[in-house]
């Protein structure tokens, strides 16, 4: 099944198919194929100025015009995993007319904002967990041990 998804010129996009790669898949190779009018399919370079892979495996294609459109498909290990229908829609590079346009993308927003919100707190989180103190990681040892 193919997911839609329509963007406008100059956004940026996440393009992934788990939330977390399972543990079994994740030294599988994963390639991410284009399929463009322009230039039919062939395989994503990662770049840090246009597309980036992330952790999990995901793509986020960078600064979105209108070459980008077509089919996204994720391989893993040879098999297809997951495809993107991506739609960009150069003429609404204009700010909202509507009411209801400036509350779905302050929904959108608020949304995205929460997420990075969530995964700030689960970082902090981890690098709490984490000491630059060797001492430290001695003593959790040793009384983690149970061994006087």
């Amino acid at each position: 099944m193919r997911k839609k998804i329509i963007v406008t010129f100059g956004q940026s996009v996440h393009l992934g198919c788990f939330a977390r790669v399972p543990e079994i898949l994740k030294y599988q190779p994963v390639t991410w194929y284009h399929h463009s009018k322009e230039r039919g399919r062939y395989e994503v370079r990662y770049s840090v100025t246009k597309h980036i892979e992330t952790s999990e495996g995901g793509l986020v294609v960078i600064a979105i015009n209108e070459a980008d459109s077509g089919r996204y498909d994720c391989y893993l290990g040879g098999s297809l995993l997951c495809s993107f229908s991506l739609v960009v829609d150069a003429h609404r590079c204009t700010a909202p007319s509507k009411g209801n346009d400036y509350q779905k993308i302050y929904s959108d927003w608020c949304h995205e904002f929460e997420r990075y919100k969530s995964a700030l707190k689960r970082w902090e989180a981890k690098q709490s967990q984490c000491s630059t103190n060797p001492k430290d990681n001695e003593l959790e040892l040793y009384q983690g041990n149970g061994n006087v």
